[in-house]
């Protein structure tokens, strides 16, 4: 039957889709409709996509099953049912992954692997296919099973044999024959393997990081280690997103190992855990990974951090390998595991075999544990990873104060544990109505109806408290004035603040006998008129408030010296506040300090501290800034504020990079941005792009690649679309710095979408202009001027409809870009171009740019042999930017520019003149002056001046020593 205009459909969207779930989404639906239409050559074409699908992904029973489907009725009909169908689906190159596949799975015998192989040789040899592929199953197959003799004659076998349409890629045979070196040990032909695929530029779906990822530890015995950074983020960036990758990111985490980097194993480990239970078939990445695993536990027990929790753990999934087990397991719970699993595994497999390869394999990867190559990749720790160990609090008012903290940093199931454990702790009514009060805020801080009745139960048992006390007056002041005061729903609106100093008024009439409730009633009309901008008014509610402490202190109702120091510290931070609002330094100098004397709760004293460290910095005493920085970030930590404590680091981290303490700054960062992923804070977004934009600035891309990478696809946030354009943008500026051009075009593809969302035509203008420079450095002048075009377009368009934070500037600069790349590419129409920037740099009086057009205009009438005008053009440009600010080395290259045409143009006596100028003008300059000398010497040359050349060159080398 012929196959229906639908399914048809579905198997060309198939055919011309990447690998993955979308795919399996589009194969799935195009089976169910073959199958439903009874049309079986369509329901062929479309399992042999899925065959495809599930190899690239790791489905190993996906793949089995569909190829012992399409292999019977290819048998049964091969006209029906022909070998490749399809372009890119072809039943006998299948048949190459099959030997791999079930050897990788020890409950496949040998007899059944063997029969595989033999129904692959007869198919092969009748459809009169070349024999490479056959050859390359069966040396696979020996080598991987342990039976090195039958490999070594299958590899000559494979060496011996003429590639042909069937032979694997050349990427995949010079990376098994490196596996088989090392595994042999000629360590020294495996490399030279490597380097066949390193220097060829040879790739597949899994190459060269697959490659890379076996090669790392060779190469770090050998003392080979230039470079290894660099090669370990490209092939984890490459693997990373595919858990068919298990293998790959195995060696990377031996990798980490062996390194010291146990920190950034065990981050790696924990985000790729659960990939051990994606194929379950693919019994032989597991066996590397569980090993690769336990030999990273035992690092990090060896290194006295065995009891840190590995995340993931617990998970159900792993089961099959781990066993039963109950919550998240220590990595030395965790160890004895992974080897128990990963003997039990190569057990079978030898058993099957009837050797000990992968016994001795387990065993090799153990000994490990005593090899140490001390390769710093990061300056992650394995006490970033774990929950600060928090000081138990020590009676009622600790844990009140505990509980204040917590809730202060947004941990309010562990604030109200808090709370609990001081209620349990007590019976004095004093320090329970205090405890009931924290209880209170809390509830108040949450929204819901259930924890507005909770506030409410808290107001009532506080009250009950005072009363208990012989404190009416405040109990009923509770009762009278919680519910309005704290609230939810009642303070981000000017009605709710009004209605609550109206309230604090008519209380305040009231209760001018008893200071404590006039300490609270003040103290909260200064928080509110604070928070509304009453400035004036809030300095008197908190002279006011002060009036009212010291009444509090000499009455019959005194409280502790405790509670006296508690409420002038909240009364300092207050005027701290006001201080701030009020932009008055020396008011923030004098309050943070007197704060800092009485504050005992850690969160606010960390706060404070975080301001000092400000203010510190900003009269330019760094050392004592960076101390109470450090100092602010701990204590969050004490209290486990992840989110705070990475904010806080993001402070440490500036005053660094004042200090020009770049590693400390960049390791700040890092820690910063480990403590706001525990969290799975928004954080991580700011500090991330910091860092990485320092790395790309000081080229060191490959991390910042990774770093973005990882923040993009693995932080479980939402990420905006004015965030996300401008990770994107700085994604495709560290790809282009680390020359991988195609993937700087796609980042800023995307990049573009996001910005455009975000209505920011200006962003996207400028990644079009980098998308231009970025074809033009790669000679693709068409994609490039039609990049610059569309910079052109979007800010003409922006302008025109009246958007804010246009400059014609950027206009300007988009013509400019597409006037160079029309003339690189001959246009006709690149001269307009040229006078359409002119004529809107002089309307938007804009000299600098007048002149570098004037220098654009200058090249293209030198490409167009018109040597005379394009050197008054740029005579005339160096001249111009010699009177702007800041123009003076701009000039000086323009009259390099003119000498430098004269120079091509073989009229050198003229351009020596030039040389001679442009030297003039670098007076100071010694390094550019060695520079130019050179060029003037060549110049000298050219023109036969050669006793000159040799004096200029002389000169030209003298300095270069006295440099």
């Amino acid at each position: 039957m012929n196959t229906s205009e639908g399914l048809e459909g579905l198997i060309h969207e198939a055919a011309t889709s990447s690998w993955g779930p979308e795919l399996a989404a589009i194969v799935e639906k195009a089976l169910a409709l073959a199958v439903e239409q009874g049309d079986e050559s369509g329901e062929y074409r479309v399992r042999l996509i899925m065959g495809n699908n599930a190899q690239m992904s790791g489905d190993t029973d996906m793949l089995l099953t569909n190829f012992a489907w399409c292999l019977a009725k290819h048998d049964q009909d091969p006209l029906r049912f022909p070998a490749e169908p399809d372009e890119g689906s072809d039943l006998m190159w299948q048949f190459k992954w099959m030997a791999g596949v079930l050897g990788a799975d020890p409950r496949f015998s040998r007899e059944q692997i063997a029969a595989v192989m033999e129904d692959m040789d007869q198919h092969y040899r009748r459809a009169n296919l070349g024999m490479s592929g056959v050859a390359m199953a069966r040396f696979e197959l020996a080598f991987y099973d342990g039976h090195l003799e039958d490999a070594r004659e299958a590899f000559a076998t494979l060496n011996a044999t003429e590639r042909d349409d069937y032979s694997h890629c050349e990427a995949c045979v010079r990376s098994v024959a490196m596996d088989y070196y090392l595994s042999i040990g000629d360590v020294e032909q495996g490399i030279g393997a490597f380097a066949e695929i390193m220097d060829g530029g040879f790739s597949c779906g899994e190459e060269p990081e697959n490659a890379i990822s076996m090669v790392l530890l060779p190469l770090l015995r050998a003392g080979d280690v230039d470079g290894l950074d660099s090669l370990h983020r490209r092939s984890l960036r490459a693997a990373r997103n595919n858990a068919d990758n298990l293998g790959i990111i195995a060696n990377h985490v031996v990798f980490c190992a062996v390194t010291g980097n146990e920190a950034r194993g065990v981050a790696l480990a924990e985000r790729h855990l659960a990939w051990l239970a994606h194929d379950p078939l693919s019994h032989r990445k597991h066996l590397n990974f569980l090993t690769a695993l336990g030999l990273l536990m035992e690092k990090v027990v060896a290194g006295g951090n065995g009891e840190i929790p590995i995340r993931g753990s617990d998970s159900a999934l792993l089961n099959p390998f781990l066993g039963e087990r109950q919550g998240v397991l220590s990595a030395k719970e965790l160890a004895p595991l992974c080897w128990a699993a990963a003997e039990a595994l190569a057990a079978d497999f030898d058993d099957r075999n009837g050797n000990s390869w992968h016994a001795q394999q387990v065993r090799a990867r153990r000994e490990l544990v005593a090899e140490t190559h001390p390769l710093p990749l990061g300056d992650e720790a394995l006490t970033t990873l774990a929950q600060p160990a928090a000081v138990e609090p020590q009676g009622t008012e600790e844990w009140r104060i505990r509980a204040i903290d917590l809730a202060a940093t947004g941990q309010y199931d562990a604030a109200l544990a808090a709370y609990a454990s001081g209620v349990r702790g007590t019976e004095d009514p004093r320090e329970l109505a205090s405890l009931h009060r924290v209880a209170g805020g809390i509830y108040a801080s949450l929204p819901g109806e259930k924890n507005t009745a909770l506030l409410r139960e808290s107001v009532s048992l506080r009250a009950a408290a005072l009363r208990a006390a012989g404190d009416e007056t405040m109990a009923a002041l509770a009762e009278r004035t919680t519910e309005l005061l704290d609230g939810p729903g009642n303070a981000d609106n000017a009605e709710g603040t009004e209605a609550k100093l109206a309230l604090i008024t008519k209380e305040l009439a009231s209760l001018t006998d008893h200071p404590e409730a006039c300490y609270d009633l003040y103290a909260d009309r200064a928080y509110l008129l604070i928070a509304g901008g009453h400035l004036e008014q809030a300095r008197v509610a908190l002279t006011e408030t002060e009036a009212a402490i010291n009444e509090w202190a000499v009455s019959f109702l005194a409280p502790s010296e405790q509670v006296l120091r508690r409420a002038r510290a909240y009364h300092s931070s207050l005027m701290l506040r006001l201080a701030v609002e009020s932009d008055d330094l020396e008011e923030m100098s004098r309050w943070v300090q007197r704060n800092l004397e009485l504050e005992t709760y850690v969160v606010r004293r960390a706060t404070s501290l975080g301001m000092r460290a400000r203010l510190a910095a900003q009269r330019g005493e760094l050392v004592s800034a960076l101390a109470d920085a450090e100092e602010s970030t701990d204590l969050l930590l004490s209290v486990g504020a992840r989110e705070t404590a990475a904010q806080s680091s993001a402070l440490t981290a500036a005053i660094l990079a004042d200090m020009g303490r770049t590693e400390e700054f960049r390791s700040r960062l890092r820690f910063g941005i480990a403590q706001a992923r525990l969290a799975e804070s928004p954080q991580v977004l700011g500090l991330a792009y910091t860092l990485s934009r320092d790395l790309v600035e000081h080229g060191s891309n490959e991390e910042a690649i990774e770093i973005i990478d990882e923040t993009l696809n693995n932080s479980g946030l939402d990420i905006g679309d004015h965030d996300r354009g401008e990770l994107y943008e700085l994604l495709g500026m560290a790809l282009r710095g680390a020359g991988e051009l195609g993937g700087a075009v796609n980042a800023w593809a995307v990049g573009i979408t996001a910005f455009a969302a975000n209505g920011e035509a200006d962003r996207v203008a400028q990644l079009h202009l980098a998308l231009s420079s970025t074809y033009q450095e790669a000679g693709y002048l068409e994609l490039a001027a039609q990049s610059a075009r569309q910079a052109v377009d979007t800010l003409a368009s922006a302008l025109e409809s009246g958007a804010v934070g246009i400059e014609p500037q950027a206009l300007i600069a988009a013509h400019m870009q597409l006037a160079e790349v029309l003339s690189l590419d001959d246009d006709d129409t690149a001269a307009a171009t040229i006078e359409t920037a002119s004529t809107l740099a002089v309307q938007a009086d804009s000299g600098v740019q007048a002149a570098q057009i004037q220098l654009i205009r200058a090249r293209h009438l030198f490409r167009a042999e018109e040597v005379d005008a394009a050197v008054a053009q740029a005579l005339q440009a160096a001249s111009a930017l010699e009177t702007l600010d800041d123009g003076q080395q701009q000039s000086v290259l323009a009259l390099l520019q003119a000498a430098h045409m004269l120079d091509n143009a073989k009229r050198h006596d003229d351009a020596v003149a030039i040389y001679h100028s442009v030297l003039e003008e670098l007076q100071g300059d010694p390094q550019g002056q060695e520079i130019v000398r050179h060029q003037l010497a060549d110049c000298l040359e050219a023109g036969g001046r050669n006793a000159e050349a040799a004096a200029v060159r002389a000169e030209a080398e003298e300095g270069q020593q006295r440099g």
